[in-house]
């Protein structure tokens, strides 16, 4: 399986845009590895996670087009994680050769509702609209998505919805993804625990830093879990472990983040990071 992370950072970007705080300051001077787009991740160049509103400049260098890409998981509803207004372009004019005849997006409930409450606004065309299919998903029930197995975790995050983590299973590795959440509840860890196969990639919550919030992990948590799923025995010596969702308010610079977390066998992410298991 082959990850790319194409935005590492948090529900502001990183600088934020309207923010002159010194962190920010320090991102735009240092550049590099310290510039944060939305949260979004790349599998395999076929599984795209989450469609922020920075998906148009990820997709530009990648070589591919979004026209490409049959399945979508979302993550969950907020702004920075699934723009629908991105769907209106697909199709028509505005894309006429496709490489998938439709997309398939799954996640909560509110992943259709939000469409179609912003199309009833902004009607979209009928033929876009016809390639775009909605699936949602429900925790712990796992799915075949074009050969992979995706079951959707519940996430410790954003109580007003049903806001889903992933475990993600070609048949050869597995990958869990906790973006966005908190300290995954006992119900999600025992379910990832039992799960019966060892994970190759753990991608990780970091959005608070040396901060606190009960709805986001800090880095602390992260090494806790780490301790916690490597006592459980479901990884190995080869498990990656990558925190990302970085933002300016909770953490520094790359290098930063980086010394934060040396010899402690956690990667900081960043934009464009590349992740083979």
């Amino acid at each position: 399986m082959k990850i790319q992370i194409l935005g590492s950072g948090g529900g502001e970007g990183y600088p934020a845009l309207f923010c002159g705080c010194a962190h920010c300051n320090a991102a735009r001077k240092a550049g590099g590895k310290s510039l944060r787009s939305l949260s979004q991740t790349l599998i395999d160049g076929k599984l795209l996670i989450d469609l922020p509103a920075d998906t148009n400049m990820h997709f530009m260098p990648s070589g591919l087009s979004l026209g490409e890409i049959e399945n979508i998981l979302i993550t969950h509803v907020h702004d920075d994680h699934y723009c629908p207004a991105l769907f209106s372009t697909r199709g028509t004019d505005f894309a006429p050769v496709l490489g998938c005849e439709r997309v398939n997006v799954y996640g909560n409930a509110d992943v259709k509702r939000l469409f179609d409450g912003f199309y009833s606004l902004f009607p979209i065309r009928e033929e876009i609209r016809a390639g775009i299919v909605f699936q949602t998903l429900s925790p712990f029930e796992g799915v075949d998505v074009s050969g992979y197995k995706v079951i959707p975790l519940k996430a410790n995050h954003a109580p007003e919805q049903v806001a889903l983590n992933y475990l993600i299973d070609d048949g050869k590795s597995v990958l869990l993804y906790l973006l966005d959440s908190g300290y995954p509840t006992r119900e999600t860890l025992d379910f990832i625990i039992n799960y019966g196969k060892r994970l190759d990639c753990v991608i990780m919550d970091g959005t608070m830093g040396c901060n606190y919030y009960v709805y986001h992990m800090n880095f602390k948590q992260n090494r806790q879990l780490k301790a916690e799923l490597e006592s459980a025995g479901v990884t190995a010596k080869n498990t990656k472990f990558i925190i990302s969702h970085i933002t300016h308010n909770h953490a520094g610079l790359h290098e930063e983040i980086e010394a934060e977390f040396a010899d402690s066998g956690i990667i900081p992410a960043f934009d464009g990071m590349r992740i083979e298991i």
